[in-house]
């Protein structure tokens, strides 16, 4: 079972989280929408007040869950590896074949 079974904070199901995201968007372009209106009619750029995101993901508020994995790649299950494994088969069957 994943990490996030086994601490106490409540992740909100997909669906739920999408309708957060969407509405947060939906408010920061709304807002930015207003400071284009505000330049147009004459404010300084200085003096308006960029809206800020609200709602971040996870990853974007704990750097630390932002980093790769520690776990090291298995270069056996990799396709390179699948490849570089038949291509000396096929050069030992020639070889073979050869002698």
């Amino acid at each position: 079972m994943s990490n996030r079974h086994r601490t106490g904070e409540v992740v909100p199901d997909p669906l739920t989280r999408r309708v957060q995201v969407r509405s947060e968007r939906h408010r920061v372009n709304t807002l930015l929408a207003d400071v284009t209106g505000q330049i147009l009619g004459g404010a300084e750029p200085d003096d308006v007040i960029e809206p800020g995101v609200g709602f971040r993901g996870e990853r974007h508020r704990n750097p630390a869950k932002a980093r790769p994995s520690a776990r090291r790649r298995r270069h056996w299950k990799l396709k390179m590896w699948k490849r570089r494994t038949a291509l000396r088969r096929a050069k030992a069957a020639l070889e073979r074949a050869a002698s």
